[in-house]
């Protein structure tokens, strides 16, 4: 029994510590939402990493981790122990696109872009301008200007949602800080009202200059 179970413990560390055969390298695999951790350790087999399911599982179980693996796409550029893949596979690693909205775009370009994105979940499909700024929560009844052009990572598989309302949110943040350094002199009750009139000043003009508060 003693030497039973000193085989045992002896696969055990040499499991943990051996690296993962994979079929090639580097290699990228995508964990679905809601996936159970059996059901990610297949997805990773299918992908092409031999993790050996029942053993993976039981090292996950092991260190209380197998109800914490983050969905996403996951990308190794070599070889990984299991130890280090279950690693990865809690701490959400996963693998970054971008999206660039740009200055000066309407807010059907800013869609445009979402849509094309093949990085993005689109939940914004078929819904029009009026739910989606309900579903970002924006208080306002009219997109354009409201979104605030940048460059934004995000988890491949993300919502299309989440990315608008970080843009959302970074536009609340600039007119709040551009509020706050205005011309008293300014007829304008609100930083949207504010916004509607330099949004009309530059589709005027073409001067995004002329947008300050």
């Amino acid at each position: 029994m003693f030497l039973a179970l000193l085989g045992i413990a002896g696969y055990g560390a040499w499991y943990i510590a051996t690296p993962l055969e994979t079929a090639r390298s580097p290699i990228e695999f995508e964990i679905a939402p809601g996936a159970g951790f059996r059901s990610a350790a297949d997805q990773i087999e299918k992908a092409g990493i031999r993790v050996h399911r029942y053993e993976f599982e039981l090292l996950a179980r092991a260190l209380g981790k197998a109800r914490d693996v983050k969905a996403g796409s996951y990308w190794l550029s070599g070889p990984v122990t299991p130890l280090e893949l279950l690693d990865k596979l809690t701490r959400g690693d996963v693998t970054q696109a971008e999206l660039r909205l740009t200055e000066g775009w309407t807010f059907q370009q800013f869609r445009a872009a979402l849509d094309a994105s093949p990085d993005l979940r689109h939940d914004t499909k078929g819904l029009d301008d009026a739910e989606v700024l309900a579903k970002v929560q924006a208080s306002e009844t009219h997109p354009e200007g409201l979104f605030f052009p940048d460059t934004y990572l995000f988890a491949k598989g993300s919502s299309d949602l989440a990315v608008l309302r970080r843009a959302y949110l970074a536009m609340q943040r600039h007119l709040k800080a551009e509020w706050e350094t205005r011309d008293g002199a300014v007829p304008y009750r609100t930083p949207y009202e504010a916004l509607i009139m330099a949004s009309i000043v530059e589709k005027e003009t073409g001067r995004s200059e002329e947008r300050d508060l």
